[in-house]
């Protein structure tokens, strides 16, 4: 999203500078603030239901972003909230992957930040390419469906463990 954002607002009919595509980025202070809360509710309802919670959100914004870019305000607004989500299902990812082996949690984060990165790359590089092939909109349901197939997974793996 924020790859395929920059490249959205650079292009016509918005033209911005890369200074104003950069000051963007302060929407995702509240995916930051959003990591204390999420962790505190994972520890209260467990991390399956705040990692499909933070999803939910995220993909909703997504799919709202789709359309919003005309107004700064609301993109804005939907971009803290894409950001919430996803930063909020990063934290349970991360505790449920913690709690595989207490005594190995080097290794295991070490093992999840390597996916993360790699994962966040391949979005990254395909966001950006994705607005010249689709259009901003069609990109952004793109990543909608990404966000939909990894809340779809999170609860067939529940299904799979019950």
């Amino acid at each position: 999203m924020w790859a395929g954002l920059a490249v959205a607002l650079s292009e016509p009919p918005f033209s911005y500078s890369a200074e104003r595509i950069g000051l963007y980025a302060c929407a995702g202070l509240l995916g930051i603030v959003s990591t204390r809360v999420a962790g505190a509710w994972t520890d209260r309802v467990g991390a399956r239901r705040v990692i499909l919670a933070g999803l939910g959100l995220a993909a909703a914004a997504t799919v709202l972003l789709a359309t919003s870019l005309s107004n700064t305000v609301v993109t804005l607004g939907f971009l803290g909230l894409f950001d919430a989500g996803l930063f909020a299902a990063q934290v349970a990812n991360q505790s449920t992957v913690l709690a595989i082996d207490p005594a190995a949690t080097a290794r295991f984060n070490s093992a999840y930040m390597l996916v993360y990165f790699v994962g966040g790359s391949a979005g990254t590089a395909f966001g950006a390419a994705a607005v010249s092939w689709f259009g901003w909109a069609v990109t952004a349901l793109i990543a909608a469906g990404a966000i939909v197939v990894a809340a779809a997974i999170t609860v067939s793996e529940r299904a799979a463990c019950a």
